[in-house]
């Protein structure tokens, strides 16, 4: 939410990111009476170092049940084609 009617806003569209359309930056009262090339610059500069996001950590537990719910799968999977072959 932004309050007040006297907020400047610089948008840039085109982000060298495969993460992100676009960028608002908001620009401070100290900032509006800069140069609108300077503002850009920075704002381009600010956008270039910008990395991708961290990866997310998985827990113990996590791995765990992504281990047992592949080994289930494996294990239907043989049960599967030890009924077939009998059956046929």
């Amino acid at each position: 939410m932004i309050k007040g009617v006297n907020k400047q806003v610089l948008e840039v569209s085109n982000p060298e990111s495969p993460y992100f359309d676009r960028v608002l930056f908001f620009v401070s009262a100290d900032g509006s009476s800069a140069d609108g090339e300077k503002l850009k610059n920075e704002a381009n500069k600010i956008v270039s170092s910008a990395q991708k996001p961290p990866r997310t950590r998985r827990s113990k537990k996590d791995v765990f049940v992504g281990g047992a719910l592949a080994a289930c799968g494996v294990g239907a999977g043989a049960a599967l084609a030890l009924a077939l072959s009998v059956i046929i």
